[in-house]
């Protein structure tokens, strides 16, 4: 293949730009709410399974070698010990998001994307960015319950968007809770994510994962990647 010559390679101002490990890669997708519009709501099992199927080829067939992945939503959150492609941030945010892009269209047996993002992290901020994921995980889970519930009495996707960003997190628990449904005894998976990681030398789904704050989930930490 051809070179690229010296002026071509000086447009590519960012293809230097690299980034230390330990690092977090975190892929999002792309146009999922229009494509996932026949799945269950507000959780659907069989696109949490495609999500995490995705998390477990990764560790097989990407030739990348993560620490663990946490994923919830249309969110997959990779953390490397070891930068790979020497941390060169548009290599990994490009290979990375082509493989889940491709891992969860022939999956889901129609065309998805995904996009990507690189987050360089010290080895003492990994535990608070997977808590601050699952907090997300959290409110995620509260306010599509909620939606979904405003959505199936009558309401338009507008009308309950804007009843919802009116009110705090524990009233729209509430809401739930008095329509019948106990958020704090929902699925487990839906609550905190799943976590995928390598268990002697077999890969390893779990979809009861501890709250990373608490000791269970400091401990699970400090059991895949030597952490506290």
């Amino acid at each position: 293949m051809q070179r690229l010559n010296t002026k071509t390679a000086s447009w590519e101002i960012y293809s230097g730009l690299s980034a230390r490990a330990p690092l977090m890669v975190r892929a999002d997708g792309r146009g999922f709410k229009k494509l996932l519009e026949d799945c269950r709501k507000p959780y659907d099992l069989e696109f949490a399974g495609s999500m995490v199927q995705a998390a477990s080829s990764f560790f097989v067939d990407s030739g990348f070698s993560p620490a663990l992945a946490f994923t919830f939503s249309d969110e997959i959150s990779l953390l490397f010990l070891e930068a790979p492609f020497a941390g060169r941030v548009e290599k990994i945010d490009s290979a990375i998001a082509g493989f889940f892009s491709a891992a969860l269209s022939l999956n889901r047996g129609k065309l998805m994307s995904m996009d990507c993002r690189t987050i360089p992290l010290c080895r003492a901020e990994i535990l608070e960015y997977l808590a601050e994921r699952q907090d997300e995980t959290w409110r995620n889970h509260i306010f599509s319950y909620g939606f979904y519930l405003l959505v199936g009495e009558g309401l338009s996707n507008s009308d309950a968007m804007q009843q919802l960003r009116g009110m705090k997190e524990k009233e729209i628990h509430e809401l739930v809770f008095q329509k019948g449904v106990n958020l704090a005894r929902t699925p487990t998976w839906e609550r905190r994510g799943v976590t995928v990681y390598r268990k002697n030398g077999r890969v390893t789904q779990d979809w009861e994962t501890p709250l990373f704050r608490s000791e269970d989930g400091q401990r699970l930490l400090f059991e895949i990647i030597g952490a506290e």
